[in-house]
């Protein structure tokens, strides 16, 4: 009996175990960069640590206090794709002292849907979507992070800085994300097609930078052909020195975020993030064109608070977009090309019922885009 016993026990407690969750760790005083250590096991240095600890960085990312003009920022960062970090750049956003609670974020965008991934970055994973108010619930103890297009009532409460107030900048941006993450996150090494504005509201986000000339020694995967973007496969928690020999070579830079601070990620440039604590951010990016046409900035007030809202984007994310709805079938928060092709005919009809508006256009409509 009393072994009956034991086992009745040891089930009871595994079953209360399994559903117990742990809060995670909220600190933000890391060392980073690392302390790099000649190995004295025989050992490359920094092997089977995590990326960092190979090789000393070359210094930090340039930093600026104040913002460049946008001419001034094309000049000496965009056209020639050198990463910059603008300190307390988006201060004077709503978004800066109000998002700095969830008790806020729940109660004006908590019926929002957002898309969710895993906390360490697996690029072969599907987005999912949620509900801000159900990740709230639960992101401090489930290993979920947003990564989605801002939705657009949310961009009021986001600024625009004034590097991108005007010109070709201004004219290109595609769209804005939101991130939101409790605990430690970490990314894979990768590139994006695109620039990018990350600008961080709150928490601390540690930014590993590599030039784009080292792409051939650094394990790359295309993300999807011809996309521009891509990412290494190698674990960036546990670099492997005998398989990665190059990696103990390649030199990098170093960028710390904290809130209020910008960091600008040339299309191409190689970054991987960790972020730590409570870490609310967002981005803007623009598309990568070879020229800047500055014919409008004489006549733009960039001084000027300009919510992100004002600022015409490509991709937007709105409330209970139907279209979306309606393609995703499935509910998980992304659609391939190839699911469309094979979608039932009868769904493509109601697609296209939903398109065609009884009463003509009256305006264009910003279109519509719910993946990153």
């Amino acid at each position: 009996m009393s072994a009956f016993r034991a086992a009745i026990a040891f089930a009871v407690l595994s079953l209360s175990v399994s559903d117990i969750h742990f809060p995670k760790d909220m600190r933000t005083d890391v060392q980073f960069p690392p302390i790099v250590k000649r190995s004295d096991s025989g050992l490359p240095d920094g092997h089977l640590r995590p990326l960092g600890y190979q090789k000393k960085p070359e210094g930090r990312v340039k930093e600026y206090q104040e913002l460049l003009a946008p001419r001034e920022f094309w000049e000496q960062h965009v056209q020639h794709r050198v990463p910059l970090v603008y300190r307390q750049a988006v201060v004077k956003a709503p978004a800066f002292l109000k998002w700095q609670t969830d008790e806020y974020i729940r109660e004006k965008y908590g019926d929002l849907d957002v898309l969710i991934e895993k906390k360490v970055e697996s690029r072969g994973a599907q987005p999912q979507r949620m509900s801000l108010n159900d990740f709230l619930d639960s992101y401090e103890y489930e290993d979920w992070y947003v990564v989605s297009l801002l939705p657009d009532p949310m961009r009021e409460e986001m600024m625009v800085p004034r590097s991108l107030l005007c010109g070709t900048f201004r004219q290109h941006i595609l769209e804005s994300n939101l991130w939101i993450s409790a605990g430690g996150t970490s990314s894979v090494l990768h590139y994006d097609a695109d620039h990018n504005l990350h600008c961080l509201l709150s928490g601390r986000k540690d930014f590993i930078m590599i030039h784009p000339k080292y792409a051939d020694q650094l394990d790359l995967v295309e993300k999807k052909k011809f996309s521009g973007s891509g990412y290494s496969t190698m674990n960036m928690d546990m670099i492997n020195v005998f398989t990665n020999p190059h990696i103990s070579k390649i030199p990098w830079t170093w960028a710390t975020l904290r809130p209020g601070d910008c960091v600008f990620i040339p299309s191409g440039y190689f970054h991987q993030v960790r972020s730590y604590g409570r870490s609310v951010a967002g981005t803007i990016m623009w598309s990568p064109l070879p020229e800047f046409d500055d014919s409008d900035c004489a006549s733009t007030d960039i001084d000027q608070y300009t919510p992100l809202s004002q600022v015409n984007m490509m991709w937007t994310y709105k409330k209970g977009d139907k279209i979306f709805g309606l393609l995703d079938q499935k509910k998980k928060g992304s659609v391939s090309m190839e699911e469309i092709r094979n979608m039932d005919v009868e769904v493509l009809k109601n697609v296209a019922r939903h398109l065609d508006d009884p009463h003509g256009p009256v305006k264009d409509h910003d279109h519509t885009h719910d993946e990153l």
